[in-house]
């Protein structure tokens, strides 16, 4: 179990968290850039030295002021996945997973197990004598994830693991990131700026801003909760629905009165999310093998975080939101109270517990 109380001045604000997070369970900590999330990694991990509070992780104490206790990052036992990743790039996939372990003169026989096993539950056993320069960005990221973890630490720091990622990568890596994590059965804390992540990987999902945790729950609770609407101004799109199945063998969601195609394993209740690049937007239906197709009403068009693209908000029982760029929206004419059909394939409807 890690038990954190931690203060420590920074240039616009005092970071002050109290966490707790238990063996086996992923926190999810959700802000916007400079809330103070990579910050508190940093203290964890003992890059950097708090000015108050206590860390005890696992029974032991590696930092309390009070009895002036600081251990150094390299006394801790904490695995550190870096947002860039940091690999070595003059190394091999192999070379780098098995780097920590050599730095503390883990026994090559005992090495070697340790590092055949990650490499064979995280897939990387056609590209392990590979230099890392030669990988793709989902093949950097478990390598990165298998270097934090080579040394069973007791800890597992994450900071914005998926966030270099393309949409379709970061999808599938959320649930081999998820399956790993949970095997090693230590707590873990993932940083991130997208409930999406919270959604797949986190068990619970603390809120911060200006480094103070404003909301603690499940990752459900707080996407969910009106006031924190910056939480999904990246995906509007998300719900909670519930899986049926047609007499045919269609798997379906509901969500409200709307019903999507989709294609998983789960049942019974939950969460949906839908892309908005995902959606496309007609005046009319058109032929296509995407089994979705909905009618509705365009209810409010604005600005995205990208100045060529818009939300075109939908209403087609329930709202959704469509991404589409500012020069189709003037040439398609669209305007508030016009009728239109969105459209999107089952595999653009995204299911997790």
């Amino acid at each position: 179990m890690l038990n954190v109380t931690l203060k420590k001045k920074l240039r616009d604000f005092e970071l002050d968290v109290n966490i707790t997070v238990n063996a086996g369970e992923t926190l999810g900590l959700l802000g916007s850039n400079g809330a103070g999330k990579s910050t508190v990694l940093k203290l964890l991990s003992g890059l950097m030295k708090p000015d108050a509070g206590r860390i005890e992780l696992g029974g032991t104490v590696i930092f309390d002021s009070s009895k002036r206790v600081f251990k150094q990052a390299e006394e801790r036992n904490v695995g550190y996945m870096f947002q860039n990743y940091a690999l070595f790039p003059h190394m091999t996939a192999r070379e780098n997973i098995e780097y920590g372990l050599k730095m503390r003169r883990v026994d090559t026989a005992e090495r070697n197990i340790r590092v055949d096993e990650l490499i064979s539950s995280l897939g990387l056993a056609e590209i392990a004598d590979e230099p890392v320069t030669k990988m793709s960005g989902g093949q950097r990221q478990r390598i990165a994830l298998a270097r934090a973890l080579a040394p069973n630490p007791s800890l597992l720091l994450l900071d914005e693991p998926l966030s270099a990622l393309d949409s379709k990568t970061q999808e599938k890596l959320r649930q081999e990131l998820a399956s790993v994590i949970r095997q090693e059965d230590i707590p873990c804390i993932l940083v991130t700026h997208s409930i999406l992540d919270t959604l797949a990987v986190a068990d619970r999902t603390a809120v911060i801003e200006r480094g103070r945790i404003t909301a603690i729950g499940t990752p459900e609770e707080i996407v969910h909760n009106p006031a924190y609407g910056f939480v999904t101004c990246e995906n509007p799109n998300i719900f909670r629905g519930e899986i049926w199945v047609k007499d045919n063998g269609v798997i379906c969601v509901r969500v409200g009165c709307v019903d999507f195609r989709a294609v998983t394993p789960l049942c019974g209740t939950v969460t949906v999310s839908v892309r908005p690049e995902e959606l496309i937007l007609s005046r009319n239906r058109f032929v296509s093998t995407a089994v979705n197709v909905f009618e509705g009403r365009i209810v409010k068009i604005e600005p995205t975080l990208k100045a060529d693209e818009m939300f075109v908000h939908v209403d087609i029982g329930i709202p959704l939101a469509a991404t589409v760029t500012r020069q189709s929206v003037e040439r398609l004419r669209f305007v508030p109270g016009e009728r239109v059909t969105v459209t999107c394939k089952a595999t653009a409807v995204r299911v997790f517990v």
